[in-house]
């Protein structure tokens, strides 16, 4: 029998899901790169002392890393999403 987190994890993780994958992967990169460009954006603010961070330069490198991470944390929590509903399933049919 499955407990109630595997089942609602299989519930939530096929609507999270649904639909073309790019689309998953786009939603998620915009909202992951908005949230780890303005952490690494008010941290570098802290921790360097010249408070103007050179202007639109340290935008241009601060966007690419904070993209390209999102993409790699997207990935990897699909990824980790996909194995354990597998596994969650392979547990449904083995108590079948």
């Amino acid at each position: 029998m499955l407990t109630t987190s595997d089942k609602t994890f299989i519930r939530d993780w096929e609507i999270q899901k649904e639909g073309p994958k790019w689309k998953y992967y786009l939603q998620y990169i915009v909202a992951w790169g908005t949230v780890i460009f303005l952490s690494l954006f008010f941290l570098l603010k802290l921790v360097m002392s010249d408070r103007t961070m050179g202007g639109w330069t340290s935008f241009y490198i601060i966007a690419p890393i904070a993209i390209v991470l999102a993409a790699i944390i997207t990935h990897l929590v699909y990824q980790a999403n996909e194995k354990k509903l597998k596994l969650i399933l392979q547990k449904k049919d083995r108590l079948n």
